[in-house]
C-alpha cells in the first residue's frame, strides 16, 4: 500500500514537472513571435510615403502609388492588429494544456509575419522604383539636353556634309525634341511610370538619328564626289586608250557608265528620304561595278606588252617546231624503209603537223587584229599562254619520238652481234660436247639443242628481210638469251655427269672381282653410259653402289674433279686475258 502510494505521488510530481516546463516553452514561443513582430515595426514605411507624396505623382504613376498606399493600410490596420491577436492566443494557450492547438497558434502566428513581411518588401521596392524611375528621368533630361543640343550644332556647322538629306534631318530632330518636351512634362509632372515609355521611344529615335548623321556623311559624299570623280577618270582613260587601239571584250563601257550614274542619283534621292541601309547597300554595288571596270582598263594595260613580246617569240617558235616535224617525218620516211615501224610513229607526226597547223592559223588571225587594230590584247594573251603550252608539249613529243626512232640502228647492230655471239658459242657448244667423245646423247638435250638452234636461225631469217621489225627480233634476242643460259646448264650438267661417271666406274672396276654388288652396279652404269646416254642414271647407280663399298669415295672423286676444272677454268681466263 506504502509502495502504491508513493508511485502516485511520483506520477503526479512528474506531470506537474511537466506541466511547468510546457508553460515556460509557449511563454518563450510567444516572445519569440513577439519579437519577430518588432522586425516589422523598424521599417519606416510612413515616411517614405510622406516624401513620395511631395514628388507630386500624376498618371500611371499616381495610380502605382495609391495601390502602394492602400496596401500599406491594409498591413497597418489588418495584418498587425492579426498578428497580435495571434500571439496573444500562443499566451493564453500556454496557460492549458492543449499542446497541439497551441503549436497550431504558433505556426499561424510565425506565417502571418512572413506574410506581412513579404508584403513589406514589395510596398518598399514599389516605392524605390518610384524613386529611382523619377531620379534616372531628371538624369535623362540633363543627357538629352546635352546631346539635342551637341545634335543641333552639328547639323548647323556640317550641314553640307549631309548633303540634301538635311531637311529631313532637321525634321528628325525637331520631331524627336517634340518627344522630348512630353518626356520633359510628364517627369516634371511627376508621372515616372508614363515617362518610362516615352523615354524608350525616345532613345530608339535618337540612336537611329545619331547612326544617321554619323553614316550619311561618307555616302553622301561617295555619291556627290568619289564615284563622280572616278567615273570621269574611268570614262577618260577608255577614251585614250580606244584611241591608242585598246579593244575590250563584250565593251560596254558607255552603257555601264551611263547606268552607274543613274545608280548614283537613284541613290541620293534615296538618300535624301533617308533610306539609309537601302544607300549604303547601293553604294557598295556602286563600288563594286566601278572597280570592274577600273580592273578591264587595267587588264588590257598589262596584257598589251606581253602580247608584243609573246607574238614574236611564238611566231619562231611555231617555225622551229614545224621545221622540226619536218625534218623528223623526213628520218621516218627513211627508217620506215628498212624497219618496221610499230608505234604510230608516221601517224603520231601527223598529227604534230595538225596541231601545228591550227597554231599557225590561231596565230595568223592574232597578228591579223594587232596589224588593223582589232586586238583584244587580254584575250589574245590567255590564247597565247595556252599556245605557248601546247607547242611545248609538241615539242616534247617530237623528241620522244626522235629519241625511239635514233635508237633503232643501234639496236639492229647490237641485235646482229647477239646474233653472231649466240651462232659462235652454239658452235662451241657441239665442240665441247665432241671433245668428250661420247657414245650419243640423250633425246632430252638433242630437243633442247635444236630448239636453240632454230631460234637462231629465225632471228637471222627476221633480220634478212628489207624491212625489219626491231620490236620482235628484240624480244627473240631476249628469248634466245634465256633459252642459250639454260642450254649452258644442261651442256655443263651432261659434260660433268659423263665425266664424273667413267671416272667412278673406273675407279669402281678394281672392285669388281671382290664386289658382286659393285660388278652388277658397274654392268649397269655402264649400260646406262654406252646405250641409254643417260649420263646422271649412270652417275647415280656407280656413286651409289662405290659408297657402299668405301663410304667417302665418291665424294673425293666428285671434289678433286670440280678442283680440276676450276684450275683449268681460271688458266683459261688468263690465257684470254
Amino acid at each position: 500500500m506504502l509502495t502504491l502510494l508513493i508511485g502516485i505521488i511520483v506520477v503526479v510530481g512528474a506531470c506537474y514537472l511537466g506541466f511547468v516546463f510546457y508553460q515556460r516553452r509557449t511563454i518563450k514561443m510567444a516572445t519569440d513571435v513577439y519579437e519577430n513582430k518588432r522586425d516589422l515595426n523598424k521599417i519606416p514605411l510612413d515616411d517614405e510615403f510622406a516624401l513620395a507624396k511631395k514628388l507630386n505623382l500624376t498618371g500611371e504613376s499616381q495610380k502605382k502609388y495609391d495601390q502602394l498606399y492602400n496596401k500599406y493600410q491594409h498591413y497597418k490596420n489588418q495584418l498587425l492588429p492579426s498578428i497580435d491577436e495571434g500571439i496573444a492566443e500562443v499566451k493564453d494557450d500556454g496557460k492549458g494544456i492543449n499542446f497541439i492547438k497551441t503549436r497550431n497558434d504558433w505556426q499561424n502566428a510565425n506565417q502571418a509575419i512572413e506574410d506581412a513581411n513579404s508584403e513589406l518588401k514589395e510596398i518598399q521596392a514599389g516605392l524605390a522604383q518610384l524613386y529611382d524611375l523619377n531620379k534616372q528621368h531628371y538624369l535623362a533630361l540633363e543627357e538629352l539636353e546635352k546631346k539635342y543640343k551637341r545634335l543641333r550644332e552639328e547639323l548647323l556647322n556640317k550641314n553640307e556634309s549631309f548633303g540634301t538629306s538635311i531637311d529631313h534631318l532637321e525634321k528628325t530632330l525637331a520631331d524627336i525634341e517634340g518627344t522630348f518636351d512630353e518626356f520633359t512634362q510628364l517627369t516634371k509632372s511627376g508621372d515616372p511610370n508614363s515617362a518610362e515609355e516615352v523615354l524608350s521611344d525616345l532613345n530608339a529615335s535618337t540612336s537611329k538619328l545619331e547612326s544617321y548623321m554619323e553614316r550619311i556623311p561618307k555616302l553622301n559624299s561617295m555619291l556627290t564626289k568619289e564615284f563622280n570623280d572616278q567615273l570621269q577618270e574611268i570614262q577618260t582613260g577608255y577614251h585614250e586608250l580606244k584611241t591608242k587601239h585598246y579593244n575590250f571584250p563584250k565593251d560596254n563601257f558607255p552603257q555601264t557608265i551611263e547606268r552607274v550614274r543613274t545608280q548614283i542619283k537613284t541613290s541620293l534621292k534615296q538618300l535624301e528620304n533617308l533610306d539609309v541601309d537601302v544607300v549604303a547597300k547601293s553604294v557598295d554595288d556602286i563600288a563594286d561595278s566601278i572597280d570592274h571596270l577600273y580592273d578591264a582598263l587595267d587588264l588590257e594595260l598589262k596584257a598589251r606588252p606581253h602580247v608584243e613580246k609573246n607574238t614574236k617569240v611564238i611566231g619562231e617558235y611555231i617555225a622551229h617546231v614545224r621545221k622540226q616535224n619536218s625534218d623528223l617525218a623526213l628520218r621516218l620516211e627513211s627508217l620506215n624503209k628498212s624497219y618496221v615501224l610499230n608505234h604510230q610513229e608516221i601517224e603520231n607526226n601527223h598529227q604534230y603537223d595538225q596541231q601545228i597547223a591550227i597554231i599557225e592559223k590561231q596565230y595568223a588571225k592574232q597578228t591579223q587584229a594587232i596589224k588593223t587594230s582589232q586586238a583584244v590584247f587580254s584575250v589574245i594573251y590567255q590564247e597565247q599562254q595556252k599556245m605557248m603550252k601546247d607547242l611545248g608539249q609538241i615539242e616534247a613529243l617530237q623528241k620522244q619520238l626522235f629519241q625511239s626512232t635514233i635508237q633503232l640502228p643501234g639496236k639492229e647492230k647490237q641485235a646482229r652481234s647477239s646474233l653472231a655471239k649466240f651462232d659462235l658459242e652454239m658452235r662451241n657448244k657441239k665442240r665441247r660436247i665432241d671433245n668428250h667423245n661420247l657414245p650419243g646423247l640423250s633425246d632430252d638435250y638433242q630437243d633442247a639443242f635444236a630448239a636453240v638452234v632454230r631460234e637462231i636461225n629465225h632471228l637471222n631469217d627476221a633480220m634478212s628481210q628489207p624491212q625489219i621489225d626491231m620490236d620482235d627480233i628484240s624480244k627473240q634476242v631476249i628469248i634466245i638469251r634465256s633459252d642459250m643460259d639454260t642450254l649452258d646448264d644442261k651442256t655443263n650438267k651432261l659434260i660433268d655427269d659423263a665425266t664424273l661417271a667413267e671416272q667412278t666406274i673406273q675407279y669402281a672396276n678394281r672392285f669388281v672381282s671382290s664386289s658382286p654388288e659393285i660388278a652388277s652396279a658397274s654392268k649397269q652404269a655402264q649400260l646406262y653410259f654406252d646405250q641409254k646416254y643417260d649420263y646422271q642414271k649412270s652417275l647415280d647407280t656407280i656413286s651409289k653402289a662405290l659408297e657402299k663399298q668405301s663410304s667417302g669415295m665418291f665424294t673425293k672423286i666428285r671434289d678433286d674433279y670440280f678442283a680440276a676444272k676450276k684450275r683449268v677454268g681460271s688458266t683459261k681466263k688468263r690465257d684470254d686475258h
